[in-house]
C-alpha cells in the first residue's frame, strides 16, 4: 500500500485500442479516437517503450520525468508481471476515462486524464489499484492459502447467521490483527455514547503518547482533543497516540466487556488490552526482564504488572529498527482474535453501532475507491506490522445486502509483502459485488 500510495501521487498515464467497456456497456459515452489512441500509448508505455515525450504534456514531464517514470513502471511490473492487455476502457468524456489492464499476476485500474487540444496528450494518469486475477472466490482463495505463513479468512452474509459462509480459511485459528483491535476500542466508545456515559464532543488531553502511525504524536502535550477527532484519527489513519488515549479515558473493564460482548472466543486473549505503546516497548530488549514477567503472568497479574511497568514503558525506550525490520513476539505480544472473532466484532458494529461511527470506518476504504464505489457502503478497518496483515471490512451492497469480511495473515519468520494479500483482497471484494 506505500508502494500503491507514492505511485499513485506521481500522476501517472496510460492509453489504448478501439475498445468500448465491457464492464460499463450501459454507458452514454463512447470511446473517442483519442482516448483508445493514448490507452494503446499507454501499453507502449507498460511494456517499456521509451515514448514519454511523445505522449505526455509538458506539467507532466515536469513532474514525473521519464527515468524517475521508467523507475515506477519496472516496479509495478516487478510485482504484477508483464502488462498483458487492455481489459476495458470506461470514458467519463472524450478526453478522460477509467482503463482496466490485465498485467500477469493482477489486474490494475488507471485513471487517465488528456489534453483538450488536438494534441490530447496525457496531461494526468492515477493508477488507484491492483486486484488479482481470479475468476472465482474458491480460485483467490486457494492464492491466499498458498502465501508463506499462516493464513485465516472468513466472509459472511450478515442477514442471516444460519447461512453457510460465502468463503472460509482456517475461520478459528488465532491470528494477531495489530491495528485491526482498534474496532474494539470504536465499538465501546460508541456503546459508551449511545448509553449518555459520554459525548463525541467531550473534550479530554492528548496522552500518553505513542509512536507513528499517525499524526499526534507531534502535537504538544496534553492537547485538548474531543472524542469524536480521536476515533477519526484511530481509524482512518491508525492514529497510535490516539489510539491509547482513548484506551485510557475507557479504561480496561469497558474494553473487556465489549470484547465479551461481541463473542470473542477467548476474551482473556485481550485482557489486559495493550496500549500500542506497551506492546511496542515491551518488546524492546531493554524491557527484557519485564517482558518474561508479564508473558508468563495470567491476565489478572498482567494488568497489576502494567500498572508497574508502565512508567518505565516510554517512547525514548524503543528502538524503531526492532520495530520495523522483522517480525517481533507476533505470537505473544500482539491483539489477537480469530476469523471468526473479527466476523462477531464486524456484525456486532453492522447491528449496533451509530451512524457516526459507522461513518468513520467509512473514511479511509483501505483500497482503490473504485472498488469502493461499487458498493453502498464500505467500511474497513486494517492491521500490520512486520509478519502481521489483517483486512477487515463491513459492506453494503447497492441491492441492500450485508457482508463482513476478515482477512488474515502471519508470518513469525518473515515480513509479508502488503501488495500481495491487498491485490487479493480486492478481488475478493470485488466478486463480492457479482453475487
Amino acid at each position: 500500500m506505500r508502494f500503491l500510495a507514492a505511485f499513485a501521487l506521481c500522476l501517472l498515464s496510460f492509453s489504448l485500442g478501439p475498445l468500448l467497456s465491457s464492464a460499463h456497456a450501459q454507458t452514454t459515452v463512447a470511446v473517442s479516437d483519442q482516448l483508445s489512441q493514448r490507452a494503446d500509448d499507454v501499453m507502449r508505455l507498460m511494456r517499456g517503450e521509451p515514448i514519454e515525450a511523445e505522449v505526455f504534456d509538458e506539467n507532466f514531464l515536469n513532474a514525473v520525468p521519464p527515468a524517475q517514470f521508467r523507475a515506477l513502471v519496472q516496479q509495478v511490473t516487478a510485482q504484477h508481471g508483464k502488462a498483458l492487455a487492455i481489459l476495458t476502457i470506461d470514458p467519463r468524456s472524450a478526453n478522460a476515462g477509467t482503463i482496466k489492464i490485465g498485467f500477469e499476476k493482477s489486474v490494475g485500474t488507471v485513471n487517465i486524464d488528456l489534453e483538450a487540444s488536438p494534441s490530447h496528450r496525457i496531461s494526468g494518469l492515477f493508477l488507484t489499484g491492483f486486484e488479482a486475477a481470479g475468476s472465482s472466490v474458491d480460485e483467490v482463495l486457494a492464492k491466499i492459502d498458498a502465501l508463506p505463513g499462516r493464513q485465516g479468512l472468513l466472509i459472511r452474509d450478515l442477514d442471516s447467521s444460519e447461512k453457510a459462509p460465502i468463503a472460509s480459511l482456517d475461520p478459528d485459528g488465532r491470528y494477531a490483527i495489530a491495528s485491526a483491535a482498534k474496532l474494539y476500542i470504536l465499538a465501546a466508545l460508541d456503546r459508551s455514547i449511545q448509553t449518555g456515559e459520554r459525548q463525541w464532543s467531550d473534550v479530554v488531553p492528548l496522552g500518553p503518547k505513542s509512536h507513528p502511525s499517525g499524526i499526534t504524536q507531534n502535537w504538544p502535550d496534553r492537547s485538548p482533543v474531543t472524542l469524536h477527532t480521536l476515533a477519526t484519527l484511530m481509524i482512518s489513519v491508525s492514529d497510535n497516540s490516539a489510539t491509547d488515549t482513548l484506551i485510557r479515558v475507557l479504561g480496561l473493564n469497558e474494553l473487556a466487556a465489549i470484547v465479551a460482548a461481541t463473542g470473542h472466543h477467548n476474551p482473556e486473549d485481550l485482557r489486559p488490552f495493550l496500549m500500542t505503546r506497551q506492546a511496542s516497548a515491551l518488546k524492546m530488549p531493554v524491557h527484557a526482564d519485564r517482558r518474561a514477567k508479564f508473558l508468563s503472568a495470567g491476565s489478572a497479574e498482567r494488568e497489576r504488572l502494567l500498572e508497574g511497568f508502565d512508567d518505565a514503558l516510554t517512547l525514548d525506550s524503543l528502538d524503531f529498527r526492532v520495530l520495523t525490520s522483522k517480525p517481533n513476539y507476533i505470537d505473544q505480544l500482539e491483539w489477537f482474535a480469530t476469523p471468526s472473532d473479527m466476523l462477531g466484532l464486524l456484525a456486532y458494529l453492522q447491528r449496533y453501532a451509530s451512524d457516526e461511527a459507522k461513518a468513520l470506518l467509512a473514511i479511509n476504504p483501505g483500497m482503490g475507491p473504485d472498488a469502493a464505489q461499487k458498493w453502498d457502503y464500505f467500511g474497513y478497518k486494517g492491521g500490520s506490522e512486520p509478519g502481521v496483515l489483517s483486512y477487515n471490512f463491513l459492506l453494503r451492497s447497492k441491492s441492500g445486502k450485508s457482508y463482513g469480511v476478515s482477512v488474515n495473515w502471519n508470518n513469525a519468520e518473515q515480513s509479508l509483502q502488503e501488495s500481495e494479500l491487498l491485490t487479493l483482497t480486492t478481488r475478493l471484494v470485488n466478486l463480492l459485488t457479482e453475487r
